[in-house]
């Protein structure tokens, strides 16, 4: 039987000796890796072969939230499944890990919990996690409504990669004209270039 393929990402060495020994007693899990930054992070998902669910610490400096950003990078880097782990009980922070990627999250409290909420995580798409991907669908409709129709149009087409030359044919538009719109795309958006724009929309504004 194919084991689930766990890293953990935790600054804590109590807490990663704690998650360690309860993984460790499941026959049908296996930790792959560990890792305490999010540079150690993405490092590891490009080096290991096969990452199933990712485990991480929503603090894993003091108290910046960096494990939310490491789990929004991790989401352009592939289809993971990630759970964050945390010690808050805050519905913002929750929400939060949520546009950034996560699929569901535990208290540290309840860490028992963790291998019952891998395996079903593994298994089979739950309702929550059905749920996440319609939110965050909703906060990056969120960062673009401000724009025209017109202006929607084009930022759609470079989202999708086109470049410029392209997206003029394409839309029938004059060097200027599409100059004036994605300026006004950036400036709605609070973003200097078109590829800093699409990476706050997908990130759902939290960069």
């Amino acid at each position: 039987m194919d084991k689930i393929r766990v890293l953990l990402v935790e600054d804590d060495p109590d807490w990663k000796k704690i998650i360690e020994t309860l993984l460790n007693r499941e026959e049908d899990m296996e930790l792959v890796g560990y890792a305490k930054t999010k540079e150690e992070t993405i490092r590891l998902s490009n080096a290991i072969k096969q990452i199933d669910v990712f485990l991480i610490d929503i603090n894993l400096t003091d108290n910046n939230l960096d494990g939310i950003y490491t789990a929004l990078e991790l989401k352009d880097h592939g289809n993971w499944k990630m759970i964050m782990l945390t010690s808050i009980n805050d519905d913002e922070v929750i929400k939060n890990s949520f546009v950034a990627g996560a699929v569901n999250y535990v208290l540290k409290k309840n860490v028992c919990e963790i291998p019952s909420l891998i395996r079903r995580l593994y298994l089979e798409q739950s309702p929550l996690e059905i749920l996440v991907k319609d939110y965050c669908r909703l906060k990056q409709e969120e960062q673009l409504k401000e724009l025209t129709p017109a202006e929607r149009e084009v930022y759609d087409l470079v989202e999708k990669g086109y470049t410029r030359t392209e997206i003029e044919k394409r839309l029938v538009k004059s060097e200027n004209t599409l100059k004036c719109q994605i300026k006004k795309i950036l400036k709605k958006l609070h973003s200097p270039t078109t590829k800093e724009a699409v990476k706050k929309v997908k990130s759902g504004g939290l960069i």
